[in-house]
């Protein structure tokens, strides 16, 4: 049966929280700030919507270009914003995305969800997202803030 594995991040960043939505909702903009290297390509036409489809290839781990392909799910500006990757080997990976205004800025919480075998959920949980998911979620989420924070930078 297959387990849930869930890791939530947030960060708070000192933009206007349309902007900011804006930005994230982008998927061909996630390369500017993701902690390694990613294109994304949108399939679908027209602005960003439920139903909206991309292609990407990035690094993840050890292996190098990596394609997914990528639908959006959920989009309600400026507050909420999921996409799901479906991954050759993880299946379904729902990337959700909120937005919620804090302390003059916006505090951005990414939630990365998947189901796995109890095995590798548990590796998963103790050894791969602390050793390298989480460090590397963590870098894309202060590359986000530097962009957002100082454009120009």
């Amino acid at each position: 049966m297959p387990t849930p594995v869930v890791n939530t991040f947030s960060i708070l960043v000192n933009a206007a929280p349309d902007k900011v939505f804006t930005y994230v909702s982008d998927l061909t903009r996630h390369g500017e700030w993701s902690g390694a290297p990613l294109t994304v390509e949108a399939v679908s036409t027209g602005p960003v919507a439920v139903g909206s489809q991309y292609r990407s290839k990035g690094d993840v781990a050890v292996q190098k270009n990596r394609p997914n392909e990528l639908r959006v799910t959920d989009y309600q500006p400026p507050s909420r914003f999921v996409f799901v990757a479906q991954d050759a080997n993880f299946g379904a990976v729902t990337h959700e995305f909120t937005f919620t205004p804090k302390e003059g800025g916006i505090l951005v919480t990414r939630t990365i969800s998947l189901q796995m075998s109890p095995l590798m959920a548990f590796m998963f949980k103790n050894v791969i997202s602390p050793l390298i998911g989480a460090p590397a979620t963590n870098r894309s989420l202060a590359a986000l803030k530097a962009k957002m924070e100082n454009p120009s930078a």
